[in-house]
């Protein structure tokens, strides 16, 4: 598969060890929402390839590719990428992927994620609400810390904006008392949740154990395999 190139054009720090990148490519970039992109890693050589979630919805012939990623320790592709300055140029392959928006409108779409697990669904939800989608939407992300929050402000404009998309955020371990929001990790909002498996649809990104926990709740309440669409990582 060819390499293409982009040019770093911004870099935000969200928290500690979670960065997004926005860079430009230099040739039109188009993609489906939930897909990733595979950059080189020209840290040394030989280099190598590590696979990261586009964050962006994707805009008809744009030429924007926004990457949000946990800057993990020893994390060869993370901290390669980190180091990127405004202009820096990178190469990469894709989009790849499969976690893509395939629900009927009469469903109920529900998007979890955990970490930077939230970056696909970001880019999903983004495309279908600019697309005018007036299904029903849920996102129930989880992390851990109030340190660790990140586009909570953004989701709840969403929220406000789109009466047809709802936004819960949980904390596993809130620091102090100033967190008012939701409490626990996603496995027991859900199990406290109605859910209908019938006209629901789950969409899921985030650590590999988390996604088989849930996954084996949402089929404990009913759920087919068709019906959770996921994406996982170590």
């Amino acid at each position: 598969m060819p390499l293409n190139t982009a040019i770093l054009k911004k870099k935000q720090q969200f928290t500690d060890d979670v960065i997004e990148l926005e860079f430009e490519t230099s040739q039109p970039f188009n993609f489906v929402a939930g897909q990733f992109v595979t950059y080189k890693i020209a840290d040394k050589i030989p280099p190598c390839f590590r696979a990261y979630s586009i964050s962006n919805a994707p805009l008809k012939d744009g030429n924007i590719l926004a990457t949000c990623l946990k800057v993990v320790p020893n994390g060869r592709g993370s901290n390669w990428l980190n180091t990127l300055k405004i202009g820096d140029k990178v190469e990469f392959m894709g989009p790849s992927g499969k976690l893509t928006f395939k629900t009927l409108p009469e469903k109920l779409a529900l998007f979890i994620a955990t970490g930077t697990g939230i970056t696909p669904m970001k880019s999903i939800i983004e495309d279908e609400l600019a697309k005018g989608n007036t299904q029903k939407m849920h996102l129930l992300f989880g992390l851990r810390y109030i340190k660790d929050i990140f586009y909570k402000e953004h989701f709840e404009n969403l929220a406000k904006n789109h009466p047809n998309f709802t936004f819960d955020m949980s904390l596993t371990r809130p620091e102090n008392d100033s967190w008012a929001g939701s409490k626990g990790r996603v496995t027991e909002i859900l199990n406290k949740t109605d859910l209908d498996p019938k006209n629901t649809e789950v969409y899921m990104c985030g650590l590999k154990d988390m996604i088989l926990e849930v996954t084996n709740l949402l089929k404990s309440k009913g759920f087919e395999d068709s019906a959770i669409h996921d994406e996982k990582y170590n």
